[in-house]
C-alpha cells in the first residue's frame, strides 16, 4: 500500500520446491519480468545451499520461448543461468501439471502458511513483505509431518543435500538480453538512459546485454561495447570518444578548446 495514498499495487509469489524432502521456497516479487525471475532462482539455490541437477518451470515467457513435444527453446538469460549452474532445465509440458505436482501442491500450502496468514496485513514497503514471507516460510519448513518423522528442514539435512550439486563462489548476477537495431546516434538504450557503440555499426543489429551494475553490447558474438549502468534517468547520454566518427571528435575537441 501507498501510506499516502492508501492506493495499493499486486505482489506475486515465487514458489520452488525439492522433491524429497518438500522443502520449499517463497519469494515475494514486484513483477513477473525476467530479472525477478532470474534473481529468483539464484535466491532459491542460495537458500537451499546447493543446485539440484534438474529444473523443471511453468512455461513461463520470461523463460521460455517454445515448449512442443518436438523441442524446448530457452530464452538466453534463462538458459545462461542454467550454464552458470551447471543444471538442466526441462520446462513442464503445456497443461501437464502433473509434471511438477510437487510444486502445484506447494503453492497451495504456501497460499495457507503465506498468502491465507497474512491477508489481513498492510504492507507499506517491499523489505517488509519479505521478512514477513521468510518468517511464515520458516514455519512451514519446520512443521512436522503428519506420515513420517521429522519435518521439511530435517528431510533435507539427511535425505537430499548430499545429492545436490555446490553453489558456485558467487551468486550469479541476473542477465536480460535483448536484441536492437543501431540507428544513426549510434546510441542503446537501457530503457533508462542512452549509451554510445561504436559508430560503425550503425545499421547492424546487437545483442544487449544488462545486469544490475553494466551494460553490454555484442556484435557476432564479440563484445564492441561496456557501460556501467547509471541508476538515475540523465537527460545526456553516456558516450565514450572512441565510438564516435572523426567529425563529431573534432567538433568536442575545438568546443573543449
Amino acid at each position: 500500500y501507498d501510506k499516502y495514498t492508501g492506493d495499493y499495487s499486486d505482489v506475486y509469489l515465487f514458489v520452488s520446491v525439492l522433491p524429497c524432502s518438500c522443502k520449499a521456497y517463497a519469494e515475494p516479487c514486484e513483477n513477473m519480468k525476467g530479472e525477478c525471475w532470474l534473481t529468483c532462482h539464484s535466491n532459491a539455490y542460495t537458500y537451499f545451499g546447493g543446485v539440484p541437477r534438474l529444473l523443471i518451470p511453468d512455461n513461463l515467457k520470461a523463460g521460455v520461448i517454445k515448449n512442443t513435444r518436438y523441442e524446448t527453446i530457452l530464452n538466453r538469460s534463462y538458459q545462461e543461468l542454467a550454464e552458470y549452474y551447471g543444471t538442466t532445465i526441462v520446462p513442464a509440458r503445456v497443461k501437464r501439471p502433473q509434471d511438477k505436482s510437487l510444486v502445484e501442491g506447494s503453492v497451495k500450502y504456501a497460499s495457507t502458511w503465506i498468502i491465507a496468514a497474512l491477508r489481513n496485513h498492510r504492507f507499506f514497503s517491499m523489505q517488509e513483505i519479505r521478512e514477513a514471507v521468510a518468517e511464515k516460510l520458516e514455519d512451514l519448513n519446520s512443521y512436522p509431518f503428519k506420515k513420517r518423522e521429522g519435518n521439511r528442514n530435517s528431510a533435507y539435512l539427511e535425505e537430499e543435500q548430499a545429492f545436490m550439486k555446490p553453489l558456485p563462489l558467487t551468486p550469479y548476477e541476473p542477465a536480460v538480453w535483448s536484441t536492437a537495431k543501431v540507428l544513426s546516434d549510434y546510441l542503446i538504450t537501457d530503457g533508462k538512459n542512452k549509451y554510445s557503440i561504436p559508430f560503425d555499426l550503425i545499421g547492424e543489429t546487437v545483442d544487449i546485454r544488462l545486469t544490475r551494475n553494466t551494460i553490454e553490447a555484442f556484435f557476432h558474438g564479440s563484445r564492441v561495447a561496456s557501460h556501467p549502468r547509471r541508476q538515475c534517468a540523465e537527460r545526456d547520454p553516456v558516450t565514450i570518444p572512441e565510438h564516435m566518427p572523426a567529425e563529431h571528435k573534432k567538433y568536442l575537441t575545438y568546443n573543449a578548446d
